[in-house]
C-alpha cells in the first residue's frame, strides 16, 4: 500500500503570496529599488542603513516573508502522512523532521479533537495535525491502517 496525504494547497496559497510580497518589499528597500524610489517622493528617506530602526525593520520583514514562503512550500511538497513499503512517515508537532515507523508497529489510532489524531506506536505516541487535510481521503487511509492493525 502506497499513499500520501497532503494539506489542501489552496489554504496555503495566500500565505505564499504574503511571503512573496513581504520579501519583495524588504529586498526592494534594502537594494534601493523602484518601490523605495517611489516612497522617497512622499517621505523623507535617506540612504538605507543610515537609520538602524529602519534597517532592523526591513530585515525583520524579510525574515517573516521567507518564513511564510518556506512554510507554504513545505505544505505543497511534504505530505502529512505517507505510507510506503510498509513504513509510515508522520509530520508531527513534536519533531522537526518526519517520524518514520513500521506500519505494523501501530498499536492504536485515536482522535484527540477535530484537528488532531494520535498515532500510538509500541514505544511512543505522536500527534498529527489534520486541520487542512481532505476528510474523505483521511478516513479511507485510516480505515486501511486500522484493518492492518492486529487486535
Amino acid at each position: 500500500m502506497e499513499k500520501k496525504l497532503f494539506r489542501k494547497k489552496n489554504k496555503f496559497f495566500s500565505k505564499l503570496l504574503n511571503g512573496i510580497f513581504l520579501s519583495y518589499v524588504s529586498i526592494d528597500n534594502i537594494l534601493e529599488g523602484p518601490l523605495r524610489e517611489f516612497l522617497k517622493r512622499y517621505f523623507d528617506l535617506e540612504e538605507f542603513g543610515s537609520n538602524n530602526r529602519e534597517e532592523s525593520l526591513y530585515y525583520l520583514i524579510l525574515f517573516f516573508g521567507f518564513f511564510q514562503i518556506i512554510i507554504s512550500l513545505q505544505a505543497f511538497f511534504q505530505p502529512v502522512i505517507e505510507i510506503k513499503n510498509g513504513k509510515i512517515a508522520l509530520k508531527t508537532q513534536e519533531k522537526i523532521l518526519s517520524v518514520i515507523n513500521a506500519v505494523d508497529e501501530i498499536t492504536n489510532i485515536e482522535e484527540r479533537d477535530e484537528d488532531t489524531i494520535i498515532f500510538s506506536f509500541q514505544e511512543k505516541s505522536y500527534a498529527v495535525v489534520i486541520k487542512h487535510i481532505d476528510n474523505r481521503e483521511l478516513e479511507l487511509l485510516l480505515n486501511e491502517i486500522k484493518s492492518a492493525i492486529p487486535d
